[in-house]
């Protein structure tokens, strides 16, 4: 394992190098309020402190990770927008006795592109995900170049295309590779011109969520630790 990249959780100290690494992440979507600030993520490690991971790379934060359990009474696998999901991305409704983990956001500094940060934050998200014993993960994906395919394709057939492995989505490749599948599309999931305003509905499942479902809610509120990870492959 690389032994300068390290996973933990993130802590309220974290709040203005996240934020800053969130607005470099996406300059584009600053005006449209879906970019988090200082006072929404220290609300994040309030209202579910074991779900925010950070990224450390040669000591200092490389990237990070956003989550909240869905409440029962929302359907994940339905239509949906992030900002109705997450509550214009304050997670209050967070609720612990959910069984799914949305992944809000996931973030990587440019400078760290290349050196397993990503792919290591992924397979966090998936530990979690066991550790919680939560039935799956699920994201709405930005769909990063369909901007230049949008008039010739719908983000259906832009979506199969890069499944197929005959168009590239710098996003959704990772995602892909981390091993999320595509189980439909968001339509004004973001106010996004990139996605032209679509996103590709992602699912993760744990594969060990029907044996451990029973005693899950006890397991949720566990204590909060530090999360070891598998090495990095990019």
């Amino acid at each position: 394992m690389n032994s300068s990249l390290k996973i933990r959780l993130g802590t309220p100290e974290d709040a203005p190098r996240l934020a800053e690494l969130n607005r470099a992440a996406y300059p584009d979507l600053v005006e449209d309020g879906v970019v988090f600030d200082e006072a929404q993520l220290l609300g994040h490690t309030t209202v579910f402190p074991r779900g925010q991971l950070v990224a450390e790379l040669d000591g200092k934060i490389a990237g990070a990770i956003a989550t909240m359990i869905v409440p029962r009474a929302i359907d994940p696998l339905v239509q949906h927008t992030w900002m109705g999901v997450t509550d214009g991305g304050t997670f209050v409704r967070h609720d612990a006795s959910g069984d799914t983990l949305y992944l809000a956001d996931v973030y990587v500094a440019e400078s760290a592109w290349g050196r397993g940060v990503g792919r290591a934050l992924y397979e966090a998200l998936f530990t979690l995900c066991r550790e919680l014993r939560l039935k799956r993960v699920v994201a709405g994906g930005r769909l990063y170049d369909y901007d230049a395919h949008a008039e010739t394709m719908t983000p259906h057939a832009y979506i199969d295309a890069v499944v197929r492995g005959e168009l590239k989505d710098r996003v959704l490749i990772s995602q892909l590779r981390a091993g999320f599948t595509v189980r439909g599309v968001l339509a004004g999931y973001l106010h996004d011109w990139r996605s032209r305003h679509f996103a590709s509905l992602l699912v993760w499942e744990n594969p060990l969520a029907a044996a451990t479902e029973t005693d899950a809610p006890r397991s949720r509120r566990a204590p909060a630790v530090a999360l070891s990870v598998p090495s990095p492959s990019r």
